[in-house]
Parts: structure tokens; C-alpha cells; sequence
């Protein structure tokens, strides 16, 4: 919108003007509407792009700075009376407006010149191209003056990549090599592996995967609850049961080796080995059986409820911070005792 080219209106009366109407004070006050905006040109014709793009400029010669808004001195406090919010707020609208239209103008000259910058590198491209391809894009001369160039760089470039490998090698000498001597075995480990790919798998036996073993030492398929249900009645896991509530029992703030070896003892005075003769002959038994076990090692503990009792405890033990440098080496050792690198 051309401010320059505002004229007053003539009021001839007193108007009190209700905010809420479609009073727009800038646009009654110029002459052109919508000038800033963009008129349907060729895109891809930069002719008419340089056209339209000398029009916007000019246009934007006739408004000020968004920052620096001139006063509207066509809105008059004496036309508007006793009503100031609606004198404020043709003002607001005035103001609104000025700002939309300058920024619209602004976007409107970016765009052009964004469609005229990206034909101009197309074109270019296209001459570039057509040079390069008939041979005469650079004489003798410069191409001989641009690989000369072009060597000089990569000289320099690889003097500068040695000097700081070199620089960073004898920094780092002792961490590489070994960072070298566990690539190295794991290369091997892998190389073997692969080797030995689509060979049986030595966890798995006649298509089934090997039971795995419960902490009272007996298989058990925990992929199966009702195997899981089974396993849990059977004598040897009742009886360790029995002993770890009987631990937990008697540790409570304790530490855990001397009730271990108490309940050894106790059960080594409970458990004897006698002989006895049976048919004529003499045989080795036990006095007490697991079933007998079992229940003394019930009878000694008051019913507990495992979820409670059985919580994990804070070591009495520090544990030791290892450096990278022990963490690595101790890899290199597994590597090298890895019985699969060893066997080969």
C-alpha cells in the first residue's frame, strides 16, 4: 500500500464509529489496493521476473521502516468525539495493517529473488556443463595451474594427517596396542565362528534345547509351568528350600559365611553315616533321610513370608573401581584362553 500517496478524507460531521466495524482507516486512505502483491508472471521467465521485482522495489521505496511506522495523521481524534477506544483502535488497525503490507512486500521481493537466483545457477550449470564437455571451459594454462594446485593441497594435507598420527601414536601407544591385540583375537574368534557356522549347535541335542538347571541342581524346563509346579515337590528342591529360609532365618543382621557353617555343622551332628547289616551283609546308610532332613530344617524356622524376608543386602564388601587399562587387559587374557581359539 503506497503511504505517500494517502489523502484525507473529507469528514464533514462528527461520526462516532463503533469498534466492532469494518473500519479499516489505511485502506480508505490510499489510492491503490494491493500493490504490494505479487501480479501472475512467468516463473521461469527472467525477464518478467526482473520486471516485477523492479516494480516491488519501487513500491517498497514508498514505505518506511516496520520499526519506524509513520504517524497516521489522516485518522483525526476530532472525528471520532467522545469515542477514544475507537480512535485507538482505527490506530491498532492502521498499525496492523502497515506491518502486514510490509512484510507481504519484503516476502513477495524474496521470492522473486530466489526464482531469479535459481535460474541463473541453471543456466550456469548449463553453460558449465557445455564448456566443460567441448573441452574449453579452462585453457591450458589453467588446468595445468589448477593441478599444480590441486597436488600442492594434497601434499600438504597428507604431511599434516602424518604429523598428527604420528603426534597421536606416541601419545596413545600403549592403549592402541592393546586396542590392536583385542581386534586382532576377536577377528580370529570370528573368523573361526564362521567357519564353523551351520554345525550343530552344542545346546541343542536331537532338536531340543538342553534343560537348563535349577539353583538346587536338578533339570528343569522353565519354559513350562507345569513342569515348573512338578519340579517344585520333588524332595531335593524341597530340601533346598528348607535350608536357604533356614539362612535367611537365622542371618538377619549377620553375615552370611557363619550361618552357613553353623547349619553345616548342626547337620553333620543331625545326619550321621552308620553301618548296618541287612541279608547278612554290612552296608552304609545315613541315620536321617532328605524327607526326615526336610522337616527338622522346617521346625527350626517360624513361618516367614519370602517376598519380606528374602531382600537383598548391602555388601559389607567395597567394591573395587578397575581402570580401562585392567579392563583391557583382562580382555586380552579371555581372548587368549578362549578354548575355542586355543583348540585351533
Amino acid at each position: 500500500m503506497c503511504i505517500m500517496s494517502c489523502v484525507d478524507v473529507e469528514i464533514k460531521e462528527n461520526v462516532v464509529i463503533d469498534i466492532n466495524d469494518n473500519y479499516n482507516p489505511l485502506t480508505q486512505s490510499c489510492q491503490e489496493l494491493g500493490e504490494e502483491e505479487l501480479k501472475p508472471i512467468d516463473m521461469n521467465n527472467r525477464n518478467e521476473l526482473m520486471k516485477e521485482l523492479e516494480r516491488l522495489r519501487c513500491i517498497r521505496l514508498k514505505y518506511s521502516s516496520i520499526d519506524n511506522i509513520p504517524s497516521p495523521t489522516h485518522i483525526i481524534r476530532a472525528d471520532y468525539g467522545h469515542d477514544r477506544k475507537a480512535y485507538q483502535h482505527a490506530k491498532d488497525i492502521y498499525f496492523k495493517e502497515y506491518r502486514a503490507r510490509c512484510k507481504k512486500l519484503n516476502d513477495n521481493i524474496a521470492v522473486i529473488q530466489n526464482a531469479n537466483t535459481k535460474l541463473c545457477r541453471e543456466s550456469k550449470e548449463k553453460e558449465d556443463k557445455i564448456k566443460i564437455k567441448n573441452g574449453t571451459f579452462y585453457n591450458g594454462d589453467e588446468l595445468a595451474h589448477l593441478d599444480e594446485i590441486a597436488k600442492l593441497k594434497k601434499e600438504r594435507r597428507r604431511l599434516t594427517l602424518s604429523k598428527a598420527s604420528k603426534k597421536y601414536y606416541n601419545k596413545n601407544k600403549d592403549e592402541l596396542k592393546i586396542k590392536k591385540r583385542i581386534k586382532d583375537a576377536k577377528d580370529l574368534l570370528e573368523s573361526i565362528q564362521e567357519e564353523k557356522k551351520g554345525q550343530q549347535n552344542v545346546l541343542i541335542r536331537a532338536g531340543k534345547i538342553i534343560k537348563p538347571l535349577c539353583l538346587c541342581g536338578r533339570q528343569c524346563d522353565v519354559l513350562q509351568f507345569k513342569t515348573l509346579k512338578t519340579h517344585s515337590n520333588i524332595e531335593k528342591h524341597k530340601l533346598f528350600k528348607s535350608i536357604i529360609r533356614l539362612i535367611h532365618y537365622n542371618r538377619r543382621n549377620r553375615k552370611l559365611k557363619p550361618v552357613i557353617d553353623k547349619i553345616n555343622n548342626q547337620l553333620n551332628d543331625y545326619k550321621r553315616v552308620i553301618r548296618e547289616k541287612r541279608n547278612g551283609k554290612s552296608v552304609t546308610l545315613t541315620n536321617k533321610t532328605d524327607k526326615e532332613t526336610i522337616i527338622y530344617y522346617t521346625d527350626l524356622v517360624e513361618p516367614i513370608d519370602e517376598n519380606i524376608t528374602h531382600q537383598p543386602r548391602k555388601s559389607y564388601i567395597e567394591k573395587k573401581q578397575y581402570t580401562q587399562k585392567y579392563k583391557d587387559n583382562r580382555e586380552i587374557i579371555y581372548y587368549r584362553i578362549n578354548p575355542r581359539i586355543i583348540k585351533n
